[in-house]
């Protein structure tokens, strides 16, 4: 009885031990994510486009929505964040393909996380999803901070972070 007691007591402290080392390492780490959805429209975007007499293929189909996401979780020696485009998106994916599109970045300091958004809606018409995909590599999405002191950055090829959602 008393060595089932023990083993009880040691596997007790272990699994403290580990959460609270997990914890830890949780909040002294940085967790960034970089998401590129593109997804057809819904009725309503596309009832809302103009210029559809422009295009030689207006119908819904062939237009999409690029929707990019960077979400960055940072600890408590996380300061200056900064991100950027080499270029950006309407310049990017051109006149042809790059419809309208607005974005916003945010930093939640209470919570620790910086946000950066971009909804655009594509004209695909004219264009494959691979020549998409190749367009969107030409761009980089680079963040820079400074993390104890220390300047740090990343660098984030758009094309490697799209998905296709049908």
């Amino acid at each position: 009885m008393k060595k089932k007691m023990i083993a009880l007591i040691v596997s007790l402290l272990l699994f403290l031990i580990l959460f609270f080392a997990g914890y830890l390492y949780y909040m002294l780490h940085s967790d960034m994510e970089v998401r590129t959805e593109i997804r057809p429209i819904d009725d309503e975007t596309y009832q809302t486009l103009g210029a559809l007499e422009y295009v030689d293929h207006p119908e819904q189909k062939n237009f999409r929505n690029l929707l990019f996401t960077f979400k960055f979780k940072y600890s408590d020696g996380v300061e200056n964040i900064q991100t950027e485009l080499t270029e950006p998106f309407s310049q990017l994916l051109t006149t042809d393909v790059y419809w309208s599109g607005e974005g916003f970045e945010y930093d939640d300091t209470k919570r620790k996380e910086y946000t950066a958004k971009q909804e655009i809606v594509l004209y695909m018409g004219e264009i494959s999803e691979d020549e998409l995909i190749d367009l969107l590599n030409e761009g980089m999405f680079i963040v820079t901070w400074t993390e104890d002191g220390k300047e740090k950055r990343k660098e984030f090829k758009i094309g490697e972070t799209a998905i296709f959602i049908q």
